[in-house]
């Protein structure tokens, strides 16, 4: 088993499902910020955030789950990894460069404008899920050892956590 493609499948899976929880926790600021994104790009759809945030929930879960380990869809996994993290990154940039910034909610609750720190932290998994990808179509699954997929695992939790809290971490070191 390739420990690195089972330490992004884990990464990219927490991440996912962290997000994917936190929306559900909070769908006001879901849907407030689905809205805010349509109210940009295509006006006249507005109306269906409500739908869209249910949309964008059932996406980041449906990818959690395939990322799962083991699962012979982690190629699926990774691709839709890779399309969300992207449209997220198109999100980023696209706030960090206009004034009136959308604010992210991203994890649940509206924490902060979306800026550069999230530009760079979705490019971040947009690569990880490339890179998973490319290497997923590249490497079998074979088995692992439990050392290494429980260092895998440790590597994934602890990333999980700094970028699910990148936002309050961040307001810590400035403040």
């Amino acid at each position: 088993m390739n420990y690195l493609i089972a330490g992004l499948q884990l990464s990219l899976l927490g991440t996912l499902l962290v997000s994917g929880i936190g929306k559900i926790r909070a769908p006001r600021d879901s849907r407030v910020m689905v809205e805010e994104v349509l109210g940009r790009t295509a006006p006249g759809l507005r109306r269906y955030a409500p739908i869209g945030a249910g949309a964008l929930i059932g996406a980041e879960l449906v990818t959690a789950i395939a990322l799962l380990p083991g699962l012979p869809s982690r190629a699926f996994g990774f691709a839709a990894a890779l399309l969300l993290f992207s449209v997220f990154t198109g999100v980023a940039v696209h706030s960090a460069r206009s004034r009136t910034k959308i604010v992210c909610a991203c994890f649940g609750r509206a924490a902060s404008p979306l800026g550069v720190r999230h530009v760079v932290r979705n490019a971040l998994l947009t690569a990880m899920a490339a890179g998973g990808l490319a290497l997923a179509s590249t490497t079998d699954a074979g088995t692992g050892e439990l050392a290494g997929l429980a260092l895998a695992a440790a590597f994934s939790l602890i990333f999980t956590v700094v970028i699910a809290f990148l936002d309050d971490i961040a307001s810590l070191v400035t403040e």
